[in-house]
């Protein structure tokens, strides 16, 4: 009973800051409050969007083609399509006595990521999380064999700097606009773009190399957070969660930064919906 009690008292503060919200709830201890009002959700605008995640290294020789190819599939989705740069594995690595390769842009959740999709050569990316792994050849066709229809919506809010000195507030609200029967998980991801690094291409070193939608960090780990207390979604509700990282220590550039937000089913890796929103 003490428990029933608490999920309606966390549902009735939810309620009065978003149009919708039904529950049940878990709110785990990092999760912050969403104080921000969102605007209304138009759903004949909403479109599913599709997630790229590409491996690659900055010793890679290959890589670089990798990159040419997301370039040319961004004029080809547009702003359908998010990326996410994961930079893992040896290749990844600082290289040990090679001075231009002494950066590591890896990551613990890029490092988890790899694992759990057991990634080996590169460059390749999985689409959507359900896909097969590929190579970039075949990247436009698997993207283009994605259903389109939106099964769920992200809006997202970001707010630098508001609260405190160099942290990222990220208030998001998910609506469900469909059923969907497994537990779903959101997660957070800050991106880069614009990190001027050398890089090798074949056999030249390029030493300012821009480095594109570079993953920097999961805000909540790197399968995030269930928004409910079992994880399944119920279709006409909206569910918020936020959730905070510090750009202090690190040389991130917040005028480069965006947020990732994925809406996915880690038990069969598919992804519902994915969103992206600059920083500032």
């Amino acid at each position: 009973m003490r428990n029933i009690i608490i999920a309606l008292f966390i549902a009735a503060g939810l309620m009065a800051a978003c149009d919708r919200i039904e529950g049940p709830y878990i709110i785990p201890s990092e999760v912050e409050d969403v104080t921000v009002e969102f605007p209304p959700l138009d759903q004949s605008s909403v479109f599913r969007k599709l997630l790229i995640e590409e491996y690659t290294g900055h010793y890679c020789p290959n890589c670089p083609d990798g990159h040419e190819e997301l370039d040319r599939l961004h004029t080809v989705f547009g702003d359908t399509l998010v990326m996410v740069g994961i930079h893992a594995g040896a290749l990844a690595a600082p290289q040990s006595g090679i001075p231009a390769f002494s950066y590591d842009f890896r990551t613990d959740v890029g490092n988890e990521l790899r694992t759990f999709f057991n990634i080996d050569g590169i460059p390749v990316a999985i689409i959507n999380r359900h896909q097969n792994i590929v190579s970039p050849a075949r990247w436009q066709s698997k993207l283009e064999a994605e259903s389109r229809t939106p099964m769920a919506a992200i809006q997202l809010i970001n707010q630098y700097g508001t609260m405190q000195p160099d942290v990222l507030k990220v208030n998001a609200k998910v609506t469900m606009l469909a059923d969907y029967p497994n537990a779903l998980r959101l997660s957070l991801f800050l991106i880069e773009d614009n990190v001027i690094k050398p890089q090798l291409k074949h056999t030249e070193t390029i030493m300012e190399y821009t480095h594109k939608h570079v993953l920097r960090a999961g805000l909540n780990g790197t399968f995030g957070d269930l928004l409910s207390s079992d994880g399944v979604l119920q279709k006409d509700s909206a569910y918020m969660y936020g959730r905070s990282i510090s750009f202090a220590g690190h040389d991130w550039n917040p005028d480069n930064c965006s947020v990732v937000a994925i809406l996915h089913d880690k038990a069969n890796g598919k992804v519902l919906q994915v969103e992206q929103l600059r920083v500032k």
